[in-house]
């Protein structure tokens, strides 16, 4: 037997026996249908993307040496022509809710927590749920696809995936939360959730929201590739009761499905609190950037020098050929909230002007003078993702700290900033190096070393001329 996980690994004979029973076969094709299946080999997964479709392609993958099985949550109209397909939303027909509770503290909490997710699904009017042990820590708590409406907001079920799935385990972790908390000091696991910005109990008991793109979870009856314990689908009221060692190679019996039942748009009232969850989550999150970004662009009293401008501005001050009026639009808003004055503004703007291949009207530009000028707050120029601008204009430069943030004003004041910084730390390096006098020659020497050799030096060339 080789080992792995700290568990030993069943004999390669034993693996393919456990597999090769019909009981086994015929789950693993009923949850296979239409999802992009992941094999999992002593070495690594096997290429994706993967399907069983008949019991000949499962057959293969074991005699293949196949150990353990992933499927996606995603269902789609042709699994095999995922890396084909460039829009994801083409090929994505469906997809099911599989929350996994991973805690590696305790399997008894793991169990606790997995009621609380179960209460929080009942409570929102869903009876048929799937459980199963994930095969080594924790559960998989499944909601099939069809239990959700097929459209929110005018938008197809298949193409909110993955923001719908993944707002609904943040609305329910954020329900749970306080719950979670006193279930984890019930533990005597306080001290573990504890971090610097607060408790933190999904780092203790996790509800994972990690989802993604072509999202795998264990197959139901796969085995896990370092515990070795069957992934064991179970009735939804023996969780308290369930122990490890019922998924046991040797003891599994093939009765149970997952994913298997529903009831269409029982899962209606969950998908609709969890949208309104994320619309708020969204406005916080929008409303907090808004926030920063008055922060960030708060006009400074000193304007900030030219050099410190992002090579995208740059492009624009050269000239243009096309985007004229949009360049004349960002420069005004830049200008004005780096700290420039409207005299220095206007006689900065007419001599870009001049360096356009064709220059705008001078009515034109004396009317967005006036109107920019008028107006009572400064306003940053678009975003560098904004559609339309940069990009789109042919002037985007994006140097690596362009990369790095949202728009020119805060390249410009991060620049600024690096450089007062940097000429703050000179000074007080300066401040509090000692400086030394040559007594000869009165040179001053902040180094002692090379202090010292000049005054060996000078004294040397004194002595000469003596002579």
């Amino acid at each position: 037997m080789s080992e792995k996980g700290g568990e030993k690994r069943p004999q390669d004979w034993k693996i393919r026996q456990y597999y090769e029973q019909e009981g086994l076969k015929e789950k693993i094709l009923d949850i296979a249908e239409y999802r992009e299946i992941a094999p999992t080999y002593p070495n690594g997964y096997g290429k994706r993307p993967d399907a069983i479709n008949f019991p000949g392609d499962f057959q293969a993958l074991v005699e293949d040496g196949a150990v353990a099985f992933h499927a996606s949550v995603e269902r789609w109209r042709n699994p095999l022509l995922i890396d084909n397909v460039s829009d994801l939303d083409q090929l994505r027909e469906a997809w099911d809710l599989v929350i996994d509770i991973d805690c590696d503290h305790s399997f008894e909490l793991a169990k606790d927590t997995a009621e609380l997710v179960l209460r929080e699904l009942k409570d929102h009017g869903i009876e048929n749920i799937s459980v199963k042990f994930s095969g080594n820590r924790g559960f998989h708590i499944g909601v099939r696809g069809e239990a959700f409406p097929q459209e929110i907001d005018q938008q197809e079920i298949s193409d909110l995936y993955p923001r719908l799935p993944r707002g609904i385990i943040d609305y329910i972790r954020e329900n749970l939360r306080d719950e979670m908390v006193e279930l984890i000091k019930e533990y005597g696991l306080e001290e573990k959730m504890e971090t610097d910005n607060g408790r933190k109990p999904y780092k203790v008991s996790d509800i994972e929201n990690d989802w993604g793109q072509r999202h795998l979870f264990r197959m139901p009856y796969s085995l896990h590739d370092g515990s070795w314990l069957v992934s064991l689908p179970i009735e939804i009221d023996h969780i308290q009761d369930f122990e490890k060692e019922e998924a046991e190679i040797d003891n599994v019996e093939f009765e149970t499905d997952f994913l298997d039942e529903y009831e269409e748009g029982e899962a209606t009232n969950l998908a609709v609190q969890a949208m309104d969850f994320l619309a708020e989550q969204e406005e916080e999150r929008r409303e907090e950037i808004q926030k920063k970004q008055d922060r960030d662009f708060e006009r400074p009293e000193d304007a900030i020098p030219e050099q410190h401008f992002p090579p995208t501005i740059k492009n624009i001050l050269e000239g243009l050929e096309d985007g004229r009026k949009r360049g004349l639009f960002i420069l005004l808003n830049f200008y004005r909230t780096v700290g420039y004055s409207w005299e220095e503004i206007e006689s900065k703007i007419w001599s870009w002007n001049e360096r356009n291949k064709e220059e705008l009207g001078e009515t034109y530009v004396k009317s967005q003078l006036r109107w920019h000028r008028e107006r009572s707050e400064d306003v940053p120029p678009p975003n560098y993702d904004s559609n339309g601008y940069y990009k789109d204009m042919g002037v985007y430069e994006g140097d690596n700290l362009e990369e790095q943030v949202s728009n020119p004003v805060s390249y410009a004041f991060r620049k600024a900033n690096r450089r007062q910084n940097s000429e703050e730390d000179e000074e007080e390096s300066n401040e509090s190096d000692e400086v030394m006098e040559c007594p000869y020659c009165g040179k001053e020497y902040k180094s002692e070393g090379y202090y010292k050799k000049h005054v060996e030096q000078c004294n040397e060339d004194l002595e000469v001329k003596k002579l």
